[in-house]
């Protein structure tokens, strides 16, 4: 038992190596970087309390006062958030001398913890130690992997899509649903599972008509059920079942879904492009450009299923959001769910291991950059 724990463990201190560049950041910040001012939500008074900012205020908000709605389309408003991290966090809350923040922060890293476990058990099948271990290595030290870390969603989701997987491989349909609907109740990146998961249901039970519509509708209704069941709370406490999408109109300059979404269509956010630009928010245009070249070289290395999610997880908020005024602003966030284009990363170091220290050495870099910047409010994802 202890010999087969051994792997896991490795993989567990390599992503602990990187956790440790961001607490060396963030002190690094306190001392040297200015607050900058405009941007003040404090938490807490340690320096993990850093790690509470722009969306850990709207999910403390959440867990502590529940959600608010007042239809006014210029207002931000909660309920563009959704309702699984806040509500698990505030479930953590009870335990005496917890406040809200403290609680998000457990939930996050303890999410972290079990996706970096899950994505080594999901590779390590197929690709063998060598490359599951890369794999972690590239997510890990990835300037986005902040976010595994910090008080936001992406912990939470990457754990229960990577679950998914796992259930998928093993041809356990239902129990993939499940973990796709909690998904999809924790962010809106849950919506590429549905897609992923009839392919898969489709490719088992295409030869049998009963067995596949049987499956088919009981998986897709299991996994619109997170979305689903927040749509009914919003009609039942405001009225308004779409709420979670109209609202994000404030959050992008009050330009609507269908703008964004055209402007997406006729390519108008390649015209922005900002190749110069090395800050956090210009480097989200590279990041966005290398996920396209590994999803692309990954259509040989991976599963359909993989490469379909990838593409999806980066084509999601390109159509929904990219055609506003952010453009690819959160690339390197949104992009650390797609979690095949770090398995194809991998597979291509495994035979260069030249590869290996630039890149974990640049990630790694970057990731303090990310880390100092974000301890300090200059930037929030």
């Amino acid at each position: 038992m202890q010999a087969r724990a051994i792997p896991y463990l490795i993989a567990l201190a390599i992503y602990a190596s990187s956790r440790l560049v961001i607490v060396l950041a963030i002190n690094f910040a306190t001392i040297y970087l200015q607050l900058k001012n405009d941007r003040q939500w404090f938490a807490g008074d340690y320096w993990l309390h850093h790690l509470l900012r722009w969306d850990s205020n709207w999910y403390a908000q959440i867990a502590g006062n529940g959600y608010q709605y007042n239809a006014n389309p210029n207002d931000f408003q909660t309920v563009v958030f959704y309702p699984l991290y806040p509500l698990v966090a505030r479930l953590v809350a009870v335990i005496p001398g917890l406040g809200i923040g403290d609680a998000l922060l457990i939930v996050a890293n303890a999410s972290a913890v079990v996706a970096i476990l899950l994505l080594f058990k999901l590779v390590r099948e197929t690709h063998g130690d060598r490359v599951a271990w890369l794999a972690v290595g590239c997510l890990s030290f990835f300037p986005g992997s902040l976010f595994l870390s910090a008080g936001y969603t992406e912990a939470s989701a990457l754990a229960l899509i990577l679950a998914c997987f796992l259930a998928l491989r093993r041809e356990r349909y239902l129990l993939a649903a499940v973990f796709a609907g909690l998904a999809l109740a924790t962010r809106s990146t849950g919506l590429v599972l549905l897609p992923v998961l009839l392919w898969e249901v489709w490719r088992t039970f295409g030869s049998e008509p009963r067995r596949l519509l049987a499956y088919g509708l009981a998986s897709l209704v299991i996994a619109a059920s997170g979305l689903a069941a927040y749509m009914v709370y919003l009609w039942r406490a405001f009225g308004n079942p779409l709420a979670f999408a109209q609202a994000q109109a404030a959050f992008h300059g009050g330009t609507s879904q269908g703008a964004r979404l055209f402007n997406s269509l006729t390519l108008e956010p390649f015209t922005r492009l900002r190749l110069l630009d090395f800050s956090p928010a210009g480097l989200d245009h590279w990041f966005f450009l290398l996920f396209i070249l590994l999803i692309l070289l990954g259509w040989r290395r991976l599963p359909l299923s993989m490469t379909l999610f990838a593409a999806g997880v980066i084509g999601l908020p390109y159509l929904t959001l990219a055609g506003g005024p952010n453009g690819f602003t959160s690339t390197a966030r949104f992009g650390l769910l797609a979690f095949p284009a770090f398995i194809v990363l991998a597979d291509l170091m495994r035979p260069r291991p030249w590869m290996i220290a630039p890149v974990i050495g640049l990630f790694g870099a970057m990731l303090f950059m990310y880390a100092a910047l974000f301890a300090q409010w200059h930037w929030v994802g």
